[in-house]
């Protein structure tokens, strides 16, 4: 099938042709080029403790290789988390706040917070 490059602000989006994007979504682009299409305006829960880890990461200047190998989690679960494409296990948010050295309450306000901006 072929491929269609779409641009949007600075960022260049591969789509396949056929895709259909609804006008009323945003395309987020992450630093991988992974296209995410969500509402602006409807954060999950999931995504917005997914962004905290994601600026958390990014703050430490860390990938997520470097978080996974740190944490023993699969490449592909950080990225799901970080996605907001999978619930977590208390667990698994205590095992990121302990290595990000925050107490997981304070990833969970974040999320809270951020999640009611985008509401």
């Amino acid at each position: 099938m072929p491929v269609r490059t779409f641009r949007t602000i600075s960022t260049i989006v591969p789509a396949y042709v056929g895709t259909i994007v609804p006008l009323n979504y945003a395309v987020n682009v992450d630093h991988e080029g992974v296209a995410d299409f969500q509402k602006p305006e409807s954060l999950t829960l999931e995504q917005a403790i997914g962004r905290v880890l994601l600026n958390l990461r990014s703050e430490r200047d860390l990938n997520q290789v470097d978080v996974a190998v740190a944490t023993n989690f699969g490449l592909r679960s950080i990225r799901t988390m970080e996605h907001g494409l999978q619930s977590m296990t208390i667990r698994s948010l205590d095992a990121l706040a302990m290595f990000y050295s925050i107490p997981i309450e304070e990833i969970i306000i974040r999320a809270k917070l951020l999640r009611d901006k985008t509401l």
